[in-house]
């Protein structure tokens, strides 16, 4: 075979074998790149997901902040109803040692304008009928 007939069937063949293995890279890299693309997609729908729950989380912290603030208000105003409870509770106190001290007073100053030799009255009692028995006999 001459020179030239080799060359005229070589590069076809050289060249039908490079486009033959492009087109199996390519198909492979086809492949490669549609499973990536579907990982993308399972990761976006995921963080997609996450961002929706984070969003859902932080509302319902917002929530609690909100009802935290609430019940600290009415923890502040316990504890100023129940300071004003103890001022009432030691003006009571501060009373009934005052309206004791009076009784001691007014019961002292009737005992001293009673006189002392006055006989105690008693009420009469009707004898009952032993009684009256017994004075029959």
């Amino acid at each position: 075979m001459n020179i030239l007939s080799i060359k005229r069937y070589f590069f076809p063949c050289v060249f039908a074998s490079i486009l033959t293995y492009n087109t199996g890279c390519i198909c492979s890299t086809r492949r490669e790149l549609n499973t990536k693309n579907e990982e993308m997609k399972n990761v976006k729908l995921d963080l997609h997901l996450k961002e929706k729950t984070i969003a859902d989380l932080l509302d319902r912290l917002s929530v609690k902040d909100q009802e935290i603030g609430q019940l600290t208000d009415e923890l502040h105003s316990a504890r100023v109803i129940i300071e004003d409870l103890k001022s009432d509770i030691e003006k009571l106190r501060e009373i009934d040692v005052q309206v004791e001290e009076k009784k001691k007073e007014v019961d002292a100053s009737m005992a001293e304008s009673i006189p002392g030799n006055v006989p105690e009255v008693t009420p009469e009692t009707k004898p009952t009928a032993a009684v009256e028995e017994e004075n029959n006999e």
